[in-house]
């Protein structure tokens, strides 16, 4: 069983589906985690990139191609969807804008190019519409190893039954995992960028046993992958 503070970490961490800082954000801006304040300002911490696909309501690929039509609240982006890793089963998503907080305090993502190609991108959906934060992942899908992609296509889905719990005691041995659980340990408890071997190469999922355990993602097996999309006819409401 996992000790209090640590749950008391994942739970801070799962708050208004937001549970993790934009990895491409924390590697090139790695201090904002220490200079965040503690009222109206984003903070967030980055999780193991299997609870990032289980706990979206959606993950694609695609293209930012530009800005959007602004909410009051809201800034939009165009994107060009390439290809949809994850989504609700009985809806075809037809997605052409995708929306983030106006203001950089409140998590808002920042456009740093005219436009991004390839990226990952994990969010939430409301009304038909997908909404993201920096606390979500936008990352470049080149950046990801070969098992990261591959988990993101089909493997990570295999162990949602699974939890991956960040182990937050760097000064000795992590807690004994719950059945269902995994513990993620990073070197220094560094949890501001995906580094070592469980979070490049492994995926938790239930064993023959039915306990999760850590998997090394295998570049020759055959998973399932969604095919790509290759007819989009029109905006579609999802309710």
């Amino acid at each position: 069983m996992l000790d209090v503070l640590q749950k008391l970490w994942y739970i801070s961490a799962q708050i208004d589906r937001g549970p993790t800082m934009d990895p491409s954000f924390l590697l090139a801006f790695p201090l904002l985690l220490a200079l965040s304040t503690p009222c109206n300002a984003c903070s967030c911490k980055i999780q193991h990139p299997q609870t990032f696909y289980c706990t979206s309501d959606i993950v694609l690929l695609a293209d930012i191609i530009g800005r959007g039509n602004n909410t009051k609240t809201k800034q939009a982006f165009q994107v060009n969807v390439t290809q949809i890793l994850k989504a609700p089963r009985k809806n075809l998503l037809r997605i052409y804008d995708i929306y983030s907080p106006l203001r950089w305090e409140d998590c808002g993502y920042a456009l740093r190019t005219t436009q991004q190609s390839q990226l990952l991108i994990a969010g939430y959906l409301r009304r038909g519409k997908l909404y993201f934060t920096r606390c979500h992942l936008v990352y470049f899908w080149h950046r990801l190893t070969r098992e990261q992609r591959l988990g993101f296509e089909a493997a990570y889905r295999m162990g949602c039954k699974c939890q991956v719990q960040p182990c937050i005691r760097c000064w000795g041995p992590c807690p004994e995992p719950d059945f269902t659980e995994c513990v993620w340990k990073q070197r220094g408890c560094n949890y501001s960028i995906w580094e070592g071997s469980r979070s490049l190469y492994y995926t938790c999922v239930p064993s023959t046993s039915g306990r999760c355990e850590w998997t090394r993602i295998q570049r020759n097996y055959q998973y399932q992958t969604p095919p790509p999309l290759t007819t989009i006819t029109g905006p579609t409401k999802i309710f």
